[in-house]
């Protein structure tokens, strides 16, 4: 084992709401580095969502109610939603935001991923409670996410060994913090000027801080990092050989601006001081993860 396979990356359980991590310094470790894991909690079956994203991209046949989801598009559904297929990486995905959950997914996966939103959030509240920020403003400053009010997005991924490209490109998360199921080697995060790779546990989730929390908390006496990461381009594997997936999900503001007027950031002088319409630093972010030669940061 190498170095770098060798780094012990930050890992706690959810205890009644509350964070515990492994280590002493491991909530301090979890900010700097911008990625640690979470156990997964006992009974939560993700056999759903495992099942969907090996064959979501599949052609539709007879019965199977987890394939042949390339036909639910943007234009069938809503700007940014439903099937991509990259042409600068290997992955094609599947994004699906909540309000559309229960009209698109198959039954268990919808019961899957409002699991999967409300135990992220519960993530997300521990730590934002441990940062130095005042309690009243943390629903404002946070979009909603909170509240229910935020927008939480289930995004699927399958990486085709058969495409010769990048997995992913080199990206920033937009949001607050991203969940993540990774059962397979090939996640990558640049910790000072060197790429270390996640080794995945079946019994954890990959856990991430996305820009919107890095922006919040510069200024404060707890910044949260958002860390760059991608995905290693995959080989082709041996006929019979399930390919890579992953899937995530994605916690951002509200995108109504009725609700949130964008990004903030918080000056311990002034208070939350709005830093960014959230629309359009969330279009950029995108186009630049995915444009052939651009990288998805800020």
């Amino acid at each position: 084992m190498n170095v770098a396979d060798a780094y012990e990356w930050a890992s706690a359980r959810l205890d009644g709401g509350t964070l515990m991590f492994d280590t002493q310094d491991g909530f301090e470790q979890a900010l700097a580095d911008g990625f640690f894991f979470v156990q997964r909690p006992a009974g939560f079956d993700l056999t759903a969502g495992d099942r969907f994203a090996a064959h979501f991209y599949l052609d539709g046949r007879g019965d199977d109610e987890y394939r042949g989801f390339g036909k639910w598009n943007a234009a069938r559904l809503a700007e940014r939603e439903g099937y991509f297929s990259r042409e600068a990486d290997q992955v094609e995905q599947f994004f699906l935001e909540s309000r559309f959950w229960d009209n698109v997914f198959p039954d268990a996966l919808s019961r899957q991923a409002r699991e999967m939103r409300d135990f992220s959030v519960a993530v997300a509240r521990s730590i934002l409670q441990r940062l130095d920020l005042p309690a009243e403003c943390l629903d404002k400053a946070t979009g909603g996410i909170l509240s229910g009010r935020g927008t939480y997005h289930l995004t699927f991924n399958h990486f085709r060994p058969q495409v010769r490209a990048r997995g992913l490109n080199i990206h920033k998360d937009s949001g607050w913090i991203t969940m993540l199921r990774s059962l397979e080697r090939g996640l990558e995060v640049l910790r000072g000027e060197q790429w270390l790779p996640i080794v995945p546990r079946q019994d954890a989730f990959v856990m991430n801080f996305g820009c919107a929390i890095e922006i919040l908390t510069k200024d404060t006496r707890t910044p949260v990092a958002a860390v760059a990461h991608r995905v290693v381009e995959q080989q082709s594997r041996p006929d019979g050989a399930p390919d890579r997936f992953s899937y995530a999900m994605f916690v951002d503001s509200s995108l109504d601006t009725t609700q949130c007027e964008g990004l903030y950031r918080f000056d311990p002088h002034v208070g939350l001081v709005l830093a960014a319409d959230f629309n359009t630093f969330l279009n950029r972010i995108l186009a630049n993860t995915y444009d052939r030669d651009t990288e998805g940061l800020y």
